[in-house]
């Protein structure tokens, strides 16, 4: 059984690597109006199969007769992580009821339960990451290794203004000058956002933001406490016979250029949203430790800050027609980007007076609008940008009242931790979970997108470990 147990583990430090990429078997393809329909899309991913080969692994692991009794496939959880953990799967047990009585109220019946079976992956994600043992430093950073490829992708594409289609790494093609996410300037010029992988540059503005607050407390940035007193990682990894080929400077330059590389990524995105959300979580935990006295993570986060405000600064001078532009709406595309994501805030607010309930059906608010608004060009029938509001369309009120109390509960039970026990991971996440409400409130892809979907309870499940960090 031990081998079994390190194949779990390792699937899920591959699982976390590879979730970025978005290789994929197209089994029914979305078609609206003439025009290729993303949300109308059905596919098998890579990391679908991934995910339920491991799920199914951990399910005979855990359930296997030659399991001892007195054995645990997961963490030692304290009594009151335990408790929270049970809560928690009531609520789960909420969302997922409104989903699937949603789907009787779907327009397409076939596309609802497959963004039913999303849901049951999501929640299989989370189930795995707050019960299989494995190391979470190792956890963490196999998924930043993913997003550190992603972001290096993302720096190309913009650098060059050029994009590339390879079906193997489920890369797509994104031509300035079609359908995609550009910057237009004054003088007419357009300018492409960095994408990496993934299909908008806000996704990859999303997941930067968690990547940052990840690695701020999981990093040799950050001290952490011990028993005699505050130390840094750094410290404990130069007492690590194993470890002590890495000085403190060459680490410290590691992180430090991985900061910037993330902070680089995330200024070429210009996803306004990523930049909000990162700036408030911040601004968190810099208030949450001044008001604890917490000297050891102000000073980490603002080392943070730094970084992140010198990159920003840099390129903010040198491509400072692109963020003034970002930041203004004075331009054709700005003023057609905001008309449009207020449009779509009161398309939403139509679908629920009529289907305030129960819903249209998960995954059905797109398929719902071109029913309301018949012969539109099939690239404006988009979720609206507002995470809530798309939940409320999708699946009634029930379900967005039960989708806000697990959202609650997460917060609450990170702010008990943290007035009780300070720790740096405790600050972290309780940032991680201040910037997803704000990001929620002009995205949607959380909820309507494979990837999203999969990343959002995968960042979930780290919330319900901060316990456990070593």
């Amino acid at each position: 059984m031990d081998k079994l147990k390190k194949i779990i583990e390792y699937g899920l430090y591959l699982l976390v690597f590879l979730l970025p990429w978005q290789t994929r078997l197209f089994l029914r393809p979305g078609i609206l109006n003439r025009g290729y329909f993303e949300y109308g899309t059905i596919s098998l991913y890579g990391t679908d199969i991934l995910l339920i080969l491991i799920l199914l692994l951990f399910v005979v692991y855990k359930f296997s007769i030659f399991n001892p009794p007195t054995g645990r496939a997961g963490f030692q959880f304290s009594n009151k992580l335990q408790f929270s953990i049970s809560k928690i799967w009531w609520i789960v047990g909420g969302i997922d009821l409104f989903i699937f009585i949603s789907i009787f109220f779907a327009p397409d019946k076939i596309l609802a339960v497959y963004h039913y079976i999303l849901f049951l992956l999501g929640v299989g994600l989370f189930w795995l990451i707050t019960s299989v043992k494995y190391d979470k430093a190792k956890f963490i950073w196999s998924l930043t290794a993913g997003i550190f490829l992603q972001a290096c992708l993302g720096i190309w594409q913009f650098l060059t203004q050029s994009t590339f289609a390879f079906k193997w790494l489920g890369l797509a093609e994104h031509p300035a000058a079609n359908y995609s996410s550009v910057i237009e300037t004054i003088g007419g010029g357009r300018w492409l956002r960095a994408y990496g992988g993934l299909d908008n540059p806000n996704i990859l503005g999303g997941v930067l933001v968690v990547a940052i607050l990840l690695l701020f407390c999981h990093s040799e940035l950050a001290p952490v406490a011990t028993g005699a007193g505050e130390e840094s990682r750094l410290d404990r990894i130069s007492r690590d016979p194993s470890s002590r080929k890495f000085s403190g400077l060459r680490m410290t330059l590691i992180l430090f250029t991985i900061y910037c590389l993330l902070f680089t990524t995330l200024f070429f995105t210009f996803s306004r949203a990523a930049w909000l959300g990162l700036a408030i979580g911040l601004a968190a935990i810099l208030i949450l430790a001044i008001i604890k006295k917490d000297f050891f993570a102000q000073k980490s986060v603002l080392k943070i800050i730094l970084i992140g405000a010198l990159v920003f600064f840099i390129f903010g001078n040198i491509y400072s027609d692109l963020l003034s532009t970002r930041l203004s709406d004075e331009t054709r595309l700005e003023i057609k980007s905001n008309t449009e994501r207020i449009e779509s805030f009161s398309d939403a607010k139509n679908i629920i007076k009529k289907h305030w309930l129960f819903g249209v059906g998960i995954g059905n608010y797109t398929l719902a609008l071109s029913q309301e608004k018949p012969g539109l060009p099939f690239y404006l029938y988009q979720p609206t940008h507002n995470v809530f509001l798309l939940i409320w369309s999708e699946i009634g009120i029930f379900g967005l009242a039960f989708f806000l109390l697990f959202l609650l509960s997460t917060f609450y039970y990170l702010l008990s931790n943290l007035k009780k026990e300070i720790s740096i991971e405790a600050y972290s996440y309780l940032a991680i979970i201040i910037a997803l409400l704000v990001i929620f409130q002009f995205d949607h892809w959380w909820w309507s997108l494979h990837f999203g979907v999969l990343f959002f309870w995968m960042s979930l499940g780290l919330l319900y470990t901060v316990k456990e960090l070593q």
